[in-house]
């Protein structure tokens, strides 16, 4: 069985460049392209109300705050679009709600780009917000449901090197265009690039194989052989259909839906609910959003930098975040999740507490070395932030949950994902005049805390299959013994849980599918 001809490993590769390179530069770009255009003349000649550039005082405050809801309305809406991909993911599948997505966030960058009132502005931003969370949320969930656990972690956290990709051009863009900054097109035309990223994932994802795990619990066996034989490259894949059909048995036969996880039980679906969202938690809070919507703002008004240098640093800035976001991919496997999650937690800590002392001594006393120093620290901490947050937290919350509520557990991570963001994105401006230096203080405790959260109380995923680890959160008798339980051997354990659960489900029936 091949797809556009192709089966095996170049079937993956070719899903890698053709939908997830183009999904996650949709969501890198999104990220930054706006926070590059604000100080743009043509821009605030048709957004006064957003114009912090040329006020002061009192009205820079508002406008500071207007600016902040503009800004973070299309955050608001990748959450809105996160949590509905969850009915649809079930129900059509991925590659149908992948199309839908994507067509929902073309429709919001057209409404965005030919914006000419504020009005227009805030709904393209928070339509095209609502299709981009769809994609982000279905893309990891499709992905690491076509893969092997020995290289998932790093076919799914690529995805980061992608998003760092998108932020930077995003971050050229601006630069090339701030030459032209009193034409309309200097607005425009970064506004509208990313229907270029939306085009293939509407035209192209029915051409790859629907995922075999999503096929095999609709009862759909013949098509998710095809899917499994197009995937490995091979006539017969004996061993993954059996893993399948033996993890499809520890599905209760009653449908399952988002309430389930709240509920106690022997699988610690609330626990792996908890996991979700705090693994976003940790992403979003320990400030890299602040750096990627505000880094020329950042670099003007805190560093004290002017002009073509400011947009060309903080374009640097996000390129550097390309090469950090690699190393992610190629350490990943090796090491596993964990370590990565709290090695960029205590380096994001460290970097937030430098860029405070140097910020703090930029405000009383601006010296050159000082704004270096400044400049040092935000390379840094885009060093560390990739490591374990772009990519990584979307994979983990694949990872931890059970099939029938694999789209619904991403989904609620990619949303915590976008809650943290907007209130990021909404509170910056306002805490840039107001409590200035001491803002970047309390990422820097987050940081610190969030290491010693993940050491604690996150299980390492590594090496494991979807199915080991749904049978792993069930194995243990309390919550807190999971995270020392996976460092445990694997396959006995699978297939006497799986034993257990088969006879708990289905009243001791044991026949095959």
């Amino acid at each position: 069985m091949t797809f556009m001809g192709l089966n095996g490993l170049p079937l993956a590769t070719a899903r890698i460049f053709i939908i997830i390179v183009p999904a996650f530069l949709l969501f890198g770009y999104n990220q930054s392209n706006l926070g590059g255009v604000l100080d743009y003349p043509s821009f605030t000649k048709h957004f006064p109300d957003i114009d912090t550039t040329s006020s002061e005082g009192a009205l820079k405050d508002h406008k500071a705050t207007i600016q902040g809801t503009v800004v973070s309305v299309y955050t608001l809406g990748c959450l809105i679009g996160s949590l509905g991909v969850t009915q649809l993911g079930n129900r059509l599948g991925r590659r149908k709600s992948l199309i839908v997505s994507a067509a929902v966030a073309t429709a919001g960058l057209i409404i965005q780009a030919s914006s000419y009132s504020l009005g227009q502005l805030v709904v393209g931003r928070v339509i095209s917000g609502i299709g981009n969370g769809g994609v982000n949320a279905i893309v990891p969930v499709w992905q690491s449901e076509c893969t092997k656990p020995k290289s998932r972690g790093k076919n799914v956290v690529i995805i980061g090197v992608f998003i760092a990709s998108g932020i930077a051009i995003a971050g050229w863009v601006n630069v090339g265009l701030s030459y032209i900054e009193e034409e309309e097109a200097a607005w425009r035309l970064p506004l509208a690039i990313p229907i270029l990223f939306t085009l293939p994932l509407m035209t192209m994802t029915m051409t790859f194989p629907e995922s075999p795990r999503w096929l095999i619990c609709k009862g759909r066996k013949e098509e998710a052989q095809e899917a499994l034989r197009a995937l490995t490259g091979r006539e017969e894949s004996p061993e993954e259909m059996e893993e399948l059909q033996l993890a499809l048995r520890q599905i209760p036969t009653s449908e399952r839906g988002f309430l389930d996880l709240f509920k106690p039980g022997p699988q610690r679906l609330f626990y792996r609910l908890c996991l979700a969202i705090g693994i976003n938690f940790c992403a979003q809070m320990t400030g890299a959003n602040v750096i990627s919507y505000y880094g020329k703002t950042i670099f003007k008004e805190s560093l004290g930098l002017k002009g073509v240098k400011a947009s060309f640093l903080n374009a640097g800035v996000l390129t550097w975040k390309i090469f950090a976001a690699s190393l992610a991919y190629l350490s990943v496997d090796r090491f596993g999740r964990k370590p990565l999650f709290i090695i960029a937690c205590l380096g994001m800590g460290l970097s937030m507490a430098g860029l405070a002392g140097t910020v703090w001594a930029i405000e009383y006393r601006y010296t050159f070395g000082a704004s270096v120093a400044a400049t040092f620290f935000l390379f840094f901490y885009m060093t560390f932030f990739p490591l374990g947050f772009l990519g990584a937290n979307f994979l983990y919350s694949a990872e931890i949950a059970p099939q029938d509520l694999r789209v619904h557990l991403a989904a609620v991570g990619t949303a915590t994902h976008w809650l943290f963001n907007f209130v990021i994105a909404e509170i910056t401006p306002v805490a840039f005049t107001t409590i200035r230096y001491r803002y970047y203080i309390v990422y820097a405790v987050i940081g610190f805390n969030a290491a010693v959260l993940v050491y604690f109380f996150f299980p390492e995923t590594k090496g494991r299959s979807l199915e080991e680890m749904d049978s792993l959160f069930s194995h243990p008798q309390t919550w807190w013994r999971v995270t020392a339980y996976t460092r445990t051997s694997r396959r006995p354990v699978l297939e006497e849980n799986v034993k257990e659960s088969v006879e708990h489900f289905e009243g001791g029936k044991t026949d095959t599918i």
